[in-house]
């Protein structure tokens, strides 16, 4: 055992004491299995076993002289007193992290090959193109913009731009284009329903948001109001640009639909000439002029003047309900 006697020299500066210690028969035994262990035996299983004449000197572990290297410890695996081997594993990270950076870059590699070898495949060209959900867009207008030339290999499409330039049209709400293999593609569109209609020489439909959407032959056949008094802007198509100056109109339809889907339907045009009032015409004729926004005191009063018409059997031509206490009314 090494030990420090004295006082007047430094521990540091004292020569390194080892000790023996006398392994004995196990001592010598763990001594032929270490060397066991890296003798490499080509011919055969003929062993060889070195045999130490005494077991090595171990020293005290002095921080700051003694190598970690040379500090012995007890192995329970080996069952035998060892030399101590650095640590790696403060190191183990960065192997982690350099096999998933391996890992990634080969499955991109192979993705790349992957889609290389589909498009060089004979049979995958563009024959036919579906188009569903459509009702004002026509499948010409949608092929126009969608722009996928026919015969084209399936994996070179560009979906993406597809996608892009079909949602760049003022009608789509929501569209996707899906591949079905071998030849052929499938665009499912979403319209923007239209809740009126703009009269400007040419009609245009009108959403629930205001955005003024392009002229469409199937407008023609839709039983919905009209939108008059108003002046189209010129980039408004496609936009919300002009949703405050239709806003009376819309907020209109909206409460009237909530509170009664039967006199909403009866609505045939609403005009916005005058911003002070809103002027109404069903569909028998009789014209309302209203001061915005309307409320539900002045369709109970509509209804209570034309159940009163009704009962003289008289019919009401127009009607002003712009006066706190009283309604002018025209008989036809």
């Amino acid at each position: 055992m090494g030990y420090y006697k004295g006082n007047r020299v430094p521990l540091s500066q004292k020569a390194s004491r080892s000790y023996s210690v006398n392994l004995g028969w196990k001592g010598r035994q763990a001594a032929v299995v270490v060397e066991k262990k890296f003798f490499v035996n080509l011919f055969g299983r003929k062993e060889r076993a070195v045999e130490q004449a005494e077991p090595p000197a171990r020293t005290f572990y002095r921080p700051g002289l003694t190598r970690v290297e040379d500090t012995p410890s007890f192995s329970k695996k080996e069952k035998a007193w060892v030399p101590r081997v650095p640590e790696i594993r403060g190191m183990k990270w960065a192997f982690r992290m350099a096999g998933l950076i391996l890992l990634v870059g080969l499955v991109a590699w192979s993705k790349q090959k992957t889609t290389a070898i589909l498009q060089d495949v004979a049979g995958l060209k563009l024959g036919k193109v579906t188009v569903e959900g459509n009702r004002y867009l026509t499948d010409v207008e949608v092929m126009k913009a969608v722009a996928l030339p026919m015969g084209e290999n399936m994996f070179k499409l560009d979906l993406e731009q597809a996608t892009e330039r079909l949602k760049s049209m003022d009608w789509v709400e929501r569209v996707f284009i899906e591949r079905r293999l071998p030849s052929s593609l499938l665009i499912s569109i979403r319209e923007r329903k239209p809740v009126a209609l703009l009269d400007n020489g040419t009609l245009y439909g009108v959403d629930r948001e205001g955005r003024v959407l392009s002229p469409s032959s199937a407008l023609l056949s839709e039983d919905l109001p009209l939108i008059s008094g108003v002046s189209l802007k010129a980039d408004a198509v496609g936009t919300t640009g002009m949703a405050e100056e239709l806003k009376p109109a819309l907020d209109f339809f909206s409460f009237l639909k909530r509170k009664d889907k039967v006199l909403s339907a009866d609505v045939s045009e609403v005009n916005l000439s005058d911003k002070e009032a809103l002027k109404v015409t069903f569909i028998d004729g009789i014209q309302a002029t209203f001061e915005p926004p309307v409320t539900e005191h002045e369709l109970n009063r509509m209804a209570l003047v034309l159940s009163d018409l009704n009962q003289k059997e008289k019919r009401a031509g127009t009607m002003d309900f712009r006066y706190k206490d009283m309604v002018l009314v025209k008989t036809r």
